[in-house]
């Protein structure tokens, strides 16, 4: 489990890297709707509690909570934390911060405040984690947040992240329900992330492509949410674990509509074809993929089956998917390159549809 230098393999402690690790989506929505609702207990266990200062929990839920503190700031509480997606350990701990960050951004806020979240295994000793740790240190410094404690247990599988607090006026809140019919749709960051991971695990990753993925997955959304809020956006996301079309949607889901992707409009890194061709696409991707085909929500009219696996790539630490007035989104697209987001593209338009379906332009 050794690299050349002697160190450590972190990608071959889990079969799933990074956010291709979690539930699968329709697992997720099943079990939280048996507790969607429920509210707080009050006194005594006298029923549920409804407290007009939740803007946003879980019903319905989204990229994170939104707390009022009074008519002007509310505060954004997530919490993330993903198994290793490269074996570098500082690198993937600057990965699963801004993983966990980019859910304050998803929502339009600016991250405040942080706390470690860390399962280790003992025989990896302390220089990988302290590496690790620094890594996480150095993503939330970048976001001017403060680091303030954590927790951490003995775990045979490394995980790391963050709980994050973060602040949002609440009259600007990015919601996945935010989004209009004729609303274009701009994604801030190329696809692939998850496939490169996948060929690290097998030792299929050019040098080159990973140092590229590495680049996209530490880059912090700071500047993609600060966009969205000199435009006034209102709706938006995050992609993450379950891929373009995953969390898309989610967001026609929230808005009763449904949505056209255009394949060639989404950014993707360059030599992702290549290994998609040699089979290394993550499994949360492919079970993700299948799902949509499945259940109907998906409609590939025809696209090759590496093209819908890309669709569905698991990405961690994502670009934000933002929902756009069509008359602002060249505006948008051209201030996302102006402050460094220059993958960024209208990959397509939210449209009038069955609520939640996902269709590919013709």
């Amino acid at each position: 489990m050794t690299g050349p230098t002697g160190t450590p393999r972190l990608t071959r402690y889990s079969t799933g890297g990074g956010c291709a690790c979690k539930l699968p989506q329709s697992l997720l929505a099943d079990v939280l709707a048996t507790v969607r609702g429920t509210g707080v207990l009050g006194a005594g266990g006298a029923g549920p509690v409804r407290d007009p200062a939740l803007r946003v929990g879980l019903d319905p839920a989204d990229d994170a909570a939104v707390y009022a503190i009074d008519e002007t700031r509310a505060w954004v509480i997530t919490c993330d934390f993903l198994t290793p997606v490269v074996d570098d350990a500082r690198a993937w701990g600057r990965i699963a911060a801004a993983n966990a960050l980019s859910d304050v951004y998803a929502m339009g806020g600016r991250p405040l405040l942080t706390l470690n979240l860390l399962g280790w295994p003992a025989e990896l000793g302390g220089d990988l984690l302290a590496a690790v740790l620094r890594g996480g240190a150095q993503a939330v410094a970048a976001a001017g947040a403060l680091l303030v404690g954590g927790h951490s247990i003995v775990d045979p599988v490394p995980k790391y992240g963050l709980v994050a607090i973060g602040e949002v006026d609440p009259r600007a809140v990015l919601r996945k329900g935010g989004g209009a019919a004729g609303d274009a749709l701009v994604l801030t960051k190329p696809l692939g992330v998850g496939v490169v991971g996948t060929a690290v695990k097998r030792g299929q990753a050019p040098a080159e492509l990973v140092e590229a993925a590495v680049a996209s997955m530490t880059r912090l959304n700071a500047d993609a949410a600060a966009v969205a809020r000199e435009a006034g956006l209102r709706g938006g996301t995050d992609v993450t674990g379950y891929g373009l079309i995953g969390h898309l949607h989610e967001m026609t889901l929230a808005a009763g509509l449904a949505a056209r992707i255009d394949p060639g409009a989404v950014p993707r890194l360059p030599g992702v074809a290549g290994l998609l061709a040699a089979g290394c696409a993550p499994d949360g991707s492919v079970r993700t993929l299948d799902a949509a085909l499945a259940a109907g929500w998906f409609d590939p009219a025809g696209l090759g089956r590496a093209e819908q696996v890309l669709l569905a790539d698991a990405q961690t630490s994502g670009g934000l998917l933002l929902a756009v007035p069509p008359a602002r989104a060249a505006g948008v697209v051209a201030r996302l390159h102006e402050h460094g987001d220059t993958a960024a593209a209208v990959v397509g338009e939210l449209v009038d549809g069955a609520p939640g379906t996902i269709a590919v332009a013709r």
